[in-house]
């Protein structure tokens, strides 16, 4: 049965039309609050209320690093946060060379019990990768993150010269004349036995070659194009007939005919062998490759 609105007109078309809408409408929801981002980094253990003084210099930087353990518990956690409060609990000065306007908007989670302060580092680091491979160094007692390319371009490099006397000997390997290896004469050594042994400068090249192939390939490599486009110079003389690399031991310079020395030239990093020692410079992420960490030293809680 069909029973007609005593309204008519327009009117009645207005009060209908109210009515479908109000009915469609779903009523207002307030959005889901957005939960606030959990960042608890605490040493291990039994609980101590002193807090770390700040460190002081390198060698107390690796300290904490090393020997201080941790329990993180990050929920829905910014990179940059986290970064910040690792070192805040680690009383260490931290310069984050990760670029805001590069970095994507990204949350971890992350749960770590009992690890050393330089894993927990490495960890959140790996969080870290949206503007490109992320690393740390440690510079004048102050603790550095961020993308290679930038530790590498935007931080002062560091000079050594490293003692490679001891890795430059290499013990003797007897050769046996003939008539030893075929069985005969067996007894007394044989004066007309020889010698074998690499020269230290054979060693030393295999030794550089070493460090350019496991340390921080990229650091040895060749300029790119993207490196000539950010305007980085080029550490290779356009005039060397070596072309900023030699590890031949044998081979010899073109232009003065003497024994060519043994170097590596590359877009961030440069090593020679000089007599018994390696003049090496590098940032200070390719340095650590080289050496290691240094010794480290502890400090006194407050």
């Amino acid at each position: 049965m069909i029973h007609q609105l005593p309204i008519a007109g327009s009117a009645a078309v207005a009060i209908l039309s109210c009515a479908i809408t109000a009915a469609a409408a779903p009523p207002d929801e307030p959005a889901p609050p957005t939960p606030a981002p959990l960042i608890s980094i605490t040493a291990s253990g039994p609980s101590d209320s002193s807090a770390l003084p700040i460190a002081r210099d390198s060698g107390e930087v690796h300290g904490r690093l090393v020997s201080h353990r941790l329990d993180i518990d990050c929920l829905d956690a910014p990179p940059r946060t986290a970064r910040r409060r690792l070192a805040s609990a680690l009383g260490l000065n931290l310069i984050d060379h990760f670029p805001r306007a590069e970095e994507a908007p990204i949350r971890i989670d992350v749960s770590l019990r009992d690890v050393a302060g330089i894993d927990a580092l490495e960890t959140i680091l790996g969080f870290s990768f949206t503007t490109g491979r992320p690393t740390w160094q440690v510079r004048e007692g102050i603790l550095e993150v961020g993308p290679r390319r930038i530790l590498a371009t935007r931080t002062m490099p560091v000079t050594r010269v490293i003692d490679v006397t001891d890795l430059l000997l290499e013990p003797p390997y007897f050769v046996p004349p003939d008539s030893i290896r075929m069985g005969m004469g067996l007894g007394n050594p044989d004066p007309e036995s020889k010698t074998r042994r690499k020269s230290p400068r054979e060693i030393g090249s295999e030794l550089v070659r070493s460090i350019v192939d496991a340390v921080e390939p990229d650091a040895w490599s060749p300029l790119t194009d993207e490196d000539r486009i950010s305007g980085l110079p080029d550490p290779i003389d356009p005039r060397d007939p070596l072309g900023g690399r030699n590890l031949d031991p044998r081979k010899i310079d073109p232009v003065t005919g003497s024994p060519a020395p043994i170097f590596v030239k590359g877009r961030w990093a440069t090593i020679r062998l000089q007599g018994n020692r390696l003049v090496v410079r590098a940032p200070a992420f390719v340095m650590r490759g080289i050496t290691g960490l240094p010794s480290p030293k502890s400090a006194p809680r407050r």
